[in-house]
């Protein structure tokens, strides 16, 4: 599997997910909260995307694809995660989507180590920067919810 494709799939499926956590909150503050999220995670994409018509990042391969692991897509699984996760206010969804956003990034970082290609590893490092960008801009918004409660 190209690099590029497989980034975009698991970001779409990021987004995707916070999006239906959205939809399932009945807090309304939690729900803004995942629809902001979701609505940024947008920005990513459109960057992976624009990578994958580059010649330079377009054609390169996971040298070990990851594991597979089924998830569960449907709309109850993701309301059954708000309560298993205690997800209840702003500082639980925000923690939430930073442990979202690291097991990601930790994702990326195991594909960069196990790539030989330097080429395919200056591109996981891009990915590795955008992906620690986002991380930033939440914690930031996490430190703010936590000086204002």
């Amino acid at each position: 599997m190209k690099i590029l494709d497989f980034a975009i799939d698991v970001e779409q499926a990021e987004q995707e997910l916070y999006y239906r956590l959205a939809e399932c909150s009945t807090d309304q503050t939690i729900k803004a909260i995942f629809q902001m999220i979701a609505t940024k995670e947008m920005a990513l994409l459109q960057k992976l995307r624009e990578l994958k018509k580059s010649p330079q990042y377009c054609e390169f391969e996971i040298s070990r694809a990851p594991q597979q692991q089924r998830v569960r897509r449907s709309q109850n699984a993701s309301c059954e995660l708000l309560e298993e996760q205690g997800i209840r206010d702003d500082l639980s969804s925000y923690n939430y989507i930073l442990r979202t956003e690291q097991l990601i990034y930790d994702l990326y970082t195991q594909l960069k180590e196990r790539e030989t290609d330097p080429q395919a590893q200056r591109l996981l490092d891009l990915l590795l920067n955008e992906k620690q960008q986002e991380i930033e801009r939440i914690n930031t918004l996490y430190d703010v919810a936590r000086i204002v409660q």
